[in-house]
């Protein structure tokens, strides 16, 4: 859970430069995270670091905290703090789906589990405030004997929550406080790339299909992107945007599928290399999970479409589910293939009244349509 990770982490006296609540702010751009905020120019965005920088950051005591939330928490997406501090002022911002939750309710579940973290001589306010993003409620946390204070707003979009927090001392709360305000005031959702010219159209998939909408289909928050064989996935971190559809037939048909997502950096060429491994892992060695009394069985095995482009991975994919009583089998195809910073998933599983070989000839075509529309190269956010 993201939720205040670094609530605790840095205890340290500072000396802070008189300007501090009226410094220059400048716009972050989060893609990952689907958002941007205005913070002053000079303080270290840790979650924007290179690997190799993000380990010479874990060296140095002030920000070895942060480093390390950037390189294990998937749900922080961004991470920044006041050098000037020595890493005792900072913020950071979350991001998770939740589902169909008001965000009073939300609130109210977020201060009873506070103040219980916080026990005795923790006080923790609640109130209902309007951001440029829209309503949000802000929390302002403090404990009897902690050096530090926390000012953490709630904000709710299409069940997606976003939770920014921050993190000052006391002592220089007065001069923190109002460039928090103006941050947080700042904090804007931004739209992400326009997939629908990249993924297919119905005469794409074939005679008869149409494309509809898939729910939270155009959500990379919350949301698997790639879920073969339950393999974990950190490219899924870097996604940027996302759009997933499905088609429909009014006979008996395949049932269709097409994904295309945009990364961050290098993130499609991980996620490729990501797929590829658990898909060999899982053709040596079938994938059983199980959750109470039901267990699913995933088994893939290798196929090749020579008309696809290198790299490509394509599989069969059968997955069985069972209660102990009832076996449910699918049977399908799917079909990664990148191009740039874009990755594009076709799923095929044979339906009612059709044949594996009909899914393997729906899905091929269909990923050669797809490697069309990929040609393009890569998509601006």
């Amino acid at each position: 859970m993201y939720r205040r990770t670094l609530g605790v982490a840095l205890v340290l006296a500072i000396a802070l430069p008189a300007a501090a609540g009226a410094a220059r702010m400048k716009t972050v751009q989060v893609p990952t995270g689907g958002f941007s905020i205005a913070l002053p120019p000079s303080w270290v965005n840790v979650t924007s670091a290179a690997p190799s920088v993000l380990q010479k950051l874990e060296r140095v005591p002030a920000f070895k905290a942060f480093a390390q939330s950037a390189s294990q928490n998937g749900s922080l997406k961004l991470i920044a703090a006041d050098p000037a501090s020595n890493g005792s002022a900072y913020m950071d911002t979350g991001v998770a789906r939740v589902g169909n939750v008001p965000l009073s309710t939300i609130t109210a579940a977020t201060v009873r589990a506070l103040k219980q973290t916080l026990g005795k001589g923790g006080s923790v306010t609640s109130k209902k405030v309007q951001l440029g993003a829209g309503p949000a409620y802000l929390l302002h946390l403090e404990r009897k004997g902690s050096p530090n204070q926390t000012d953490e707003y709630l904000f709710l979009r299409d069940q997606v929550e976003y939770v920014i927090v921050f993190v000052a001392t006391s002592k220089s709360w007065s001069k923190y406080a109002p460039l928090f305000a103006a941050s947080a005031q700042s904090f804007r959702l931004t739209p992400g790339p326009n997939l629908s010219r990249v993924v297919l159209s119905g005469s794409q998939v074939g005679n008869g299909y149409k494309l509809s909408n898939f729910p939270f289909g155009n959500s990379f928050i919350g949301e698997p992107t790639l879920d073969l064989c339950g393999g974990s996935y950190a490219s899924e971190t870097l996604r940027t945007g996302r759009l997933q559809v499905r088609y429909t037939h009014p006979g008996h048909a395949v049932a269709v599928s097409n994904e295309v997502v945009t990364y961050a950096g290098a993130g499609a060429q991980q996620a490729l290399a990501e797929v590829t491994s658990v898909a060999k892992s899982c053709a040596r060695k079938p994938v059983v999970l199980r959750s109470g009394t039901v267990s699913e069985t995933y088994k893939v095995s290798p196929l090749n479409d020579p008309k696809l482009p290198e790299g490509a991975v394509v599989v069969k994919l059968e997955i069985t589910a069972s209660d102990g009583k009832k076996k449910v089998k699918q049977t399908g195809v799917a079909v990664y293939q990148i191009r740039g910073n874009t990755l594009s998933g076709v799923y095929a599983f044979v339906g009612k009244g059709t044949t594996f070989a009909d899914a393997q000839r729906i899905a091929f075509h269909a990923a050669e349509q797809s490697t069309h529309n990929l040609g393009g190269g890569t998509l601006a956010a």
